[in-house]
């Protein structure tokens, strides 16, 4: 299911965003030994992370194109990503 995709996407970007955020803290501290541990956590989330995308990525396309062999949405992924932001734009 692709929201289920999208989903575990966005909580390896979190734990990635997590682990960097961790590692400037600790680096900032002085902390190197622990800022690298941090670093090399978050290296290894963003790699799941980007995994996760791209899982996602090529979910999303095959429900779009089965829902179009189905009388599905017609638009293009540039139009789903126009129409996305614009509806991010009128949430504000």
């Amino acid at each position: 299911m692709p929201t289920e995709s999208h989903r575990k996407a966005a909580e390896h970007h979190e734990n990635a965003a997590k682990s960097h955020r961790s590692a400037a803290e600790s680096h900032g501290r002085g902390d190197h030994e622990k800022g690298r541990e941090h670093s090399s956590q978050a290296h290894e989330h963003s790699t799941h992370a980007h995994k996760a995308s791209t899982d996602a990525h090529e979910r999303s396309k095959s429900s779009r194109s089965e829902a179009g062999s189905k009388g599905g949405s017609s638009l293009s992924s540039e139009e789903h990503s126009r129409a996305g932001s614009q509806s991010h734009k009128n949430d504000h």
